[in-house]
């Protein structure tokens, strides 16, 4: 692992009375490309079990249309992975999928495994080289073998995981988001223009496919989707504590988080820092993209030019907003 920021993901999940639903998460992961490069994946549930294609590589690389053609089903998850637990190589690439009957994809980190590995041991699975993910993806499965149903099951791993997750499951014909109790990472729910659903990482990613913002899974909740409609169960009380970087940084500008405009809120931050940081420049630019809203906002504060490079102006005093 480096020293560099590693805690995006994007996960998506459909639900939908059509067969087409990874269409429909091939472009929400499209739109949720800036949470993970490194691989992407979509799984569909299927009369004769799991449907799944996982790749290294961006999403337009990873798909084809030959590839969207063969996953059919109403209901699927997909995910583009930015790595965390073990790192980049492609055989942790999600979703994961157990033995044809359950497949994950999460958004997150648990830094302490302890209690987690010691009950998969106890009940003889091989824990080798197994990332947090499929860690969360075996405990559900010991508790799917017990007889309980996918929502069941997850309810009754939930206590083994520490850490941050906002992640989608599918099986039992249905699907199942859940998120942390502090909500560290987002996760938001739309309904399609048919009238199915779709739950994803950001909000940028329902606008993408005509979907119309419901609501944000509740931290410590769960939420079952399938023929019946969308029930919920909380879990946890919820702790709202949403890392300040998918503000900043980790979510796309035009995406809505806690019902506030990322764009917004990078913008304001750029005026705030206009009244604390008030130095002799003559012009502002930004560093990385992410920044261009705080730049606006600094610049727009002090009436101080805006430009879009990054270069050595003779006699010019530059502003660097780096964020």
């Amino acid at each position: 692992m480096d020293d560099h920021l590693q805690e995006k993901c994007a996960v998506v999940g459909v639900w939908d009375k059509s067969d087409d639903v990874a269409r429909t998460a091939y472009f929400a992961l499209f739109a949720q490309q800036h949470r993970g490069q490194e691989s992407s994946g979509i799984a569909v549930l299927t009369d004769q079990g799991i449907g799944l294609h996982k790749a290294s590589g961006l999403v337009s690389q990873v798909y084809t249309e030959e590839i969207i053609q063969n996953l059919k089903g109403t209901v699927a998850i997909g995910h583009n992975r930015y790595s965390t637990s073990k790192g980049g190589d492609s055989m942790h690439a999600q979703p994961v999928v157990i033995k044809d009957s359950l497949a994950l994809a999460h958004n997150g980190n648990l830094p302490d495994l302890t209690v987690l590995e010691s009950f998969i041991s106890f009940y003889g699975k091989d824990i080798s080289d197994c990332s947090d993910s499929e860690l969360m993806a075996l405990a559900i499965t010991i508790y799917r073998e017990k007889g309980e149903s996918l929502s069941k099951a997850v309810k009754s791993a939930l206590p083994l995981f520490h850490g941050s997750y906002s992640a989608v499951a599918i099986g039992d014909n249905s699907l199942v988001a859940f998120r942390d109790p502090c909500g560290i990472r987002p996760l938001s729910i739309g309904i399609l223009p048919n009238g199915g659903y779709i739950v994803a990482s950001e909000t940028c990613a329902l606008q993408t496919v005509g979907a119309t913002f419901f609501r944000d899974v509740i931290p410590g909740e769960i939420v079952t989707i399938d023929q019946d409609g969308l029930r919920s169960e909380m879990f946890a009380k919820p702790n709202q504590k949403i890392d300040v970087f998918e503000f900043v940084y980790f979510a796309r500008h035009d995406s809505t988080i806690l019902g506030r405009s990322v764009y917004q809120t990078r913008y304001d931050a750029g005026v705030e820092l206009a009244k604390e940081h008030t130095l002799p420049v003559d012009i502002v630019v930004p560093v990385p993209e992410t920044s261009i809203p705080a730049a606006m906002g600094y610049a727009a504060a002090r009436n101080i030019p805006f430009h879009l490079a990054l270069r050595n102006i003779l006699g010019r005093r530059l502003f660097i907003i780096y964020l």
